[in-house]
């Protein structure tokens, strides 16, 4: 991949709808505030890029490299980041509203305060994930890897537990 430049960016950001971008180098790229709805970034780089505050509704991101991206506040509802890679990256605040991150890699990424509602984590790397603050309701953890998650005042109820047991309700 070779990687695209400023100006390239900004021509590709401003071309007509749908966006394809599946397989581009973006590393690094400062996309904050990019409007990125129902882009196909497949098996893009976007290892260290600022998408803080970037509309990135239902774009597909599945096998991406996010690693140390910025995502703080940014939406990604109905998002799907199967198999991504988003480990240390910063997703504060994002929106990932029925977003899916099966088998996804967030190992100590930041989600604190980001909205899961209906996010589909199952068997997702959560390996000392930050989820403080998270609104999590109906959330599907099954068979995810939480070692070391911190769930610190995150609203968990009607989340499946990675056992496939229900938050809140009785067994």
């Amino acid at each position: 991949m070779t990687p695209l430049t400023p100006w390239q960016i900004y021509d590709l950001l401003n071309r007509n709808r749908p966006l394809w971008l599946a397989g581009c180098d973006l590393a690094g790229a400062y996309l904050e505030g990019a409007n990125l709805t129902d882009v196909d970034l497949r098996g893009a780089n976007l290892r260290g890029a600022n998408l803080t505050e970037a509309n990135l509704t239902q774009a597909n991101l599945i096998g991406a490299n996010l690693e140390g991206a910025i995502l703080a506040r940014a939406n990604l509802r109905q998002a799907n980041l199967d198999g991504a890679n988003l480990a240390k990256a910063n997703l504060s605040e994002a929106n990932l509203r029925e977003a899916h991150l099966i088998r996804s890699d967030l190992s100590e990424a930041n989600l604190t305060d980001a909205l899961l509602h209906q996010t589909v984590l199952k068997q997702a790397k959560l390996h000392r994930t930050n989820f403080e603050g998270a609104h999590m309701r109906g959330a599907n953890l099954y068979e995810a890897d939480i070692q070391e998650a911190n769930f610190n005042h995150a609203n968990m109820r009607g989340t499946m537990m990675t056992d496939g047991s229900i938050y809140g309700e009785p067994s």
